[in-house]
């Protein structure tokens, strides 16, 4: 018992002691084992990271150290490598092209041209009215009437022979419908419209032909005035799409176009190509069909290299360049050139120049280039493209009497398969970075949350020391 109470009285002693220390001193002595604690070393760390231990401690390299380095080094080399090919994937700018067939579920319609001689077409009341006495002096009239009119359109202006010297399309057109598009449908309950409720006929005129255009769309109408909510793989396609009943006697083998909506008529020079000849005079009706193909490209840098030609004014490149070549003729020769389709957004108050300018091929090699120069050569980003087929052809005979006097285009719902050439990058920019990231995990085992952890764990360190000091 009384060595105990010795040692409670040694131990309360003791306390008291230490009851009696000043309360900074205390304080100090826990801030120095902090201090040892917190110590913190940003190059200690780094090695540490890289697997050096020995050298961060003692400042030395030791074998296992220098095979560290070794294979740290063949990493970062392969993985600069990998990451070079990465990089030379996507910096090439290629693109891969997917082919897709369909049927269309909704038609899209495309743009029809009539084109026919302009003699053909001759307004002989407003000739004969006005140009009487030169008339009654050709040799050719009125047995080569025809003949004669060709020559006295060379004397008149582009907007004589458009609006007056010519018939109308009032004046060509008998009938022309065409099935409701899904603007309509609320509007009515006949299956089919009149075309020029969708949007009027523009009229064309080169040298030797006048053309007119149905279904144009080149002032920002809604896609719904042009498209038909017909499905091609489910409904009965054995049905017209548009009916077309022209005047006879205007006509002389017409040429029949079949392009974009979104493209004025640009005629062969402009690359219009896809078209039939329509034989009026043996047969009272054809009937055809099309098949679109369309192609979509890409802007630079990649390699296809196009260009949307709505960002300059234009439908497209050809339709740059035509009216760039107009453009030339009218300052250099003061005239029309004489195969550019015209129009009245043209400025019409001018003549055809002479017919010969037209068949120089020097003379169009150096308008192609100068024209090519502010157009360019890049292609159009969407193009599309029609391929006519010819469905029927029916003689003419005595049974069919309202069309005696008539000529009828028939354009039955599209039955093939469309074709869409879809370019699309090699490799996406997501796809770019993803490959990166997995490379360097590859190579190093990078992972980004302990990256941050790690940077997070530096600044908080950093801060730390600096608090104290």
């Amino acid at each position: 018992m009384e060595k105990m109470e010795i040692r409670q009285e040694s131990l309360t002693n003791k306390i008291k002691q230490r009851s009696k220390l000043p309360i900074s001193t205390i304080a100090i002595s826990e801030d120095n084992d902090d201090n040892k604690k917190d110590d913190f070393n940003v190059i200690h760390y780094i090695l540490t990271g890289f697997g050096l231990q020995h050298l961060a401690k003692t400042g030395h390299l030791n074998a296992m150290d220098i095979l560290y380095t070794f294979g740290s080094l063949i990493a970062l080399f392969g993985c600069f490598c990998h990451l070079i090919a990465v990089s030379r994937i996507y910096f090439a700018y290629n693109t891969n092209m997917n082919v897709i067939f369909e049927r269309e579920t909704k038609i899209d319609l495309p743009a029809i041209t009539i084109c026919t001689n302009i003699t053909k077409l001759a307004n002989e009341n407003y000739l004969l009215k006005k140009y009487s006495s030169e008339l009654q002096q050709s040799n050719e009239y009125p047995q080569a009437k025809y003949l004669a009119y060709g020559k006295l359109f060379k004397n008149l202006t582009l907007n004589e022979q458009l609006n007056f010297a010519t018939i109308s399309t009032e004046q060509l057109f008998y009938q022309c419908k065409i099935v409701k598009p899904i603007a309509f449908e609320r509007t009515t309950n006949e299956d089919y419209i009149s075309c020029t409720d969708i949007v009027p006929i523009r009229e064309f005129l080169t040298i030797n032909k006048k053309c007119f255009s149905i279904g144009l769309q080149l002032n920002n109408e809604s896609n719904d005035r042009f498209i038909i909510d017909h499905n091609t793989n489910v409904h009965d396609n054995k049905f017209s799409l548009m009916i077309i009943q022209l005047s006879n006697e205007y006509l002389d083998n017409a040429k029949i176009y079949v392009e974009s909506r979104k493209i004025p008529y640009l005629a062969p020079i402009g690359g219009y190509i896809n078209f039939f000849r329509a034989n009026n005079t043996k047969f009272e009706s054809i009937s055809f069909n099309f098949v679109k193909t369309k192609n979509q490209l890409l802007e630079p840098p990649y390699r296809t290299n196009c260009r949307h030609y709505q960002e300059i004014g234009y439908k497209s490149l050809m339709h740059c360049m035509n009216h760039c070549k107009g453009k030339y003729f009218i300052d250099h020769f003061n005239g029309w050139h004489a195969n550019i389709p015209a129009d009245n957004d043209d400025d019409l108050n001018i003549y055809f120049a002479p017919i010969e300018l037209r068949k120089n091929k020097t003379l169009d090699r150096i308008v192609s280039n100068e024209c090519s120069k502010y157009c360019s050569k890049r292609q159009d980003c969407n193009n599309e493209s029609f391929k006519i087929t010819i469905v029927e052809e029916i003689e003419r005979n005595n049974e069919n009497i309202h069309l005696n006097d008539r000529f009828q285009l028939k354009m039955m719902i599209p039955i093939d398969l469309n074709k869409y050439y879809i370019h699309k990058p090699r490799m996406e920019w997501i796809e770019f970075i993803c490959f990166y990231a997995s490379t360097i995990s590859l190579w190093f085992g990078f992972s980004i949350i302990a990256f941050a952890r790690s940077i997070i764990h530096l600044i908080y360190q950093n801060c730390l020391i600096r608090a104290k000091n």
